[in-house]
């Protein structure tokens, strides 16, 4: 599997590079633009794979790296799990200015911080950010399409800033010359150079949720050792504890605090909130839509074995199901996916179709139903439900679904 990120060079005066910018690929094709994507979740992604796939340093070649921050995250403090000479944190245009935004800003900067404004403009300047201009070390305008009368009417308004003036977009040669005469000192745009999009192969386990969910795979998963991952990663530890106790934690009990939470959630919680992160972090497709599919699938192969006169496990199913997309969420093959997360051999063996197992008929019957048409073949595997009950239980496993892969609660 490969992971991406795009990366844009942010120059100076003397074209010198002083900084990229970090963006969400989902493949070497596709970014965010048109993308239906949670912007939360385009960052998170964006900073994991930084952090523990290629390296932020690498990236930049130790550069600051412009990283795309919503409210939401702001709001949750996200920032402050990477260090403040690594990252600039940039503050979007549309972003709700309030009290608490404004504190959490402040904040930042006091913790070392520098921050951006992307992209002031003359409608959000006037309207949100004037009361708090002087909390940004860099303003970005869009000067793409802008002639010299409008910038000098943003400019008058920025005249007591103390930021740089960052200008992006910058396409032309005639444009950099009208914005370098200005008070810009930063530049962005096709002019320069156009994104380009990094990539480096990787394996489904080599981060953090992947470990994770290698463990979660385990017949009887090691609770320490689930503590243990989940406690070596920042980032992971943050999102975790978001997640199960719905409040902010005590950062001098992290230990405690995980093993509190994974208490409450259980094995069987905790196994289905790591496959859709998982999902969601290994997904180089074009649509969310295959990842939900998968966790879907999963869940209804592993809740028919629940319900039917049989002995097999009910976790093998599970796992077999996403398997069956898991190729082409990662743009993988599936002897190398089973190579790094491997199957019991009846659950493997129907998964491949090299012979015929008791998970052949379950994982049939989960793509028969899928398809929604009287004339799919419906291998017999003696559920204890009628039609009406096993259209109820798929209606369950979707509502699972939708709780697995729901936004986590976010700050109003």
């Amino acid at each position: 599997m490969f992971a991406y990120i795009g990366r844009q060079a942010i120059y100076n005066k003397v074209f010198d590079v002083s900084g990229y910018e970090l963006l969400y690929r989902r493949n070497d094709r596709i970014g965010a633009a048109g993308l239906d994507m949670d912007g939360d979740e385009m960052t998170k992604s964006v900073l994991l794979d930084a952090v523990n796939v290629f390296g932020i340093m690498n990236l930049t070649n130790g550069l600051p790296a412009y990283i795309n921050f919503t409210r939401n995250l702001i709001m949750d403090d996200f920032a402050y799990l990477f260090d403040p000479n690594e990252i600039i944190v940039e503050v979007p245009a549309e972003v709700f200015v309030n009290d608490a935004l404004v504190g959490k800003l402040s904040g930042l900067q006091r913790a070392g911080y520098r921050l951006s404004l992307n992209s002031y403009n003359e409608q959000n300047g006037r309207i949100k950010f004037d009361r708090i201009i002087n909390s940004f070390d860099v303003i970005r305008v869009r000067t793409g399409g802008m002639n010299r009368l409008q910038l000098k009417d943003i400019l008058q308004r920025l005249r007591f800033s103390r930021a740089q003036l960052l200008a992006e977009r910058v396409e032309t040669e005639a444009e950099f010359e009208m914005v370098q005469a200005l008070k810009f000192t930063l530049f962005q745009g096709y002019y320069f150079e156009r994104p380009d999009c990094v990539s480096k192969q990787v394996s489904l386990t080599s981060t953090p949720y992947g470990k994770l969910f290698a463990e979660l795979m385990k017949p009887f998963p090691n609770f320490e050792m689930c503590c243990r991952i989940v406690e070596g990663d920042s980032m992971l530890t943050h999102l975790f504890l978001r997640h199960v106790l719905k409040t902010r934690y005590n950062r001098e009990n992290v230990a405690g605090a995980i093993r509190h939470g994974m208490t409450l959630l259980g094995i069987e919680g905790l196994r289905l909130w790591t496959t859709a992160q998982f999902l969601k972090q290994t997904n180089t497709s074009s649509s969310d839509e295959l990842a939900r599919r998968a966790f879907l699938r999963g869940r209804f192969v592993e809740r028919l074995i629940q319900n039917s006169e049989t002995t097999i496990a009910k976790d093998p199913g599970f796992f077999m199901g996403i398997f069956s997309l898991l190729d082409q969420l990662t743009n993988s093959t599936i002897d190398s996916i089973l190579k790094e997360l491997p199957l019991p051999a009846a659950a493997e063996a129907a998964l491949l179709g090299t012979e015929e197992s008791e998970y052949t008929a379950y994982l049939q019957y989960a793509m028969a139903y899928e398809q929604a048409s009287n004339a799919m073949y419906f291998p017999d595997i003696k559920l204890r439900l009628g039609d009406r009950r096993v259209s109820n239980l798929y209606m369950e496993c979707m509502e699972d679904t939708d709780k697995a892969f729901a936004d986590e609660e976010k700050e109003q």
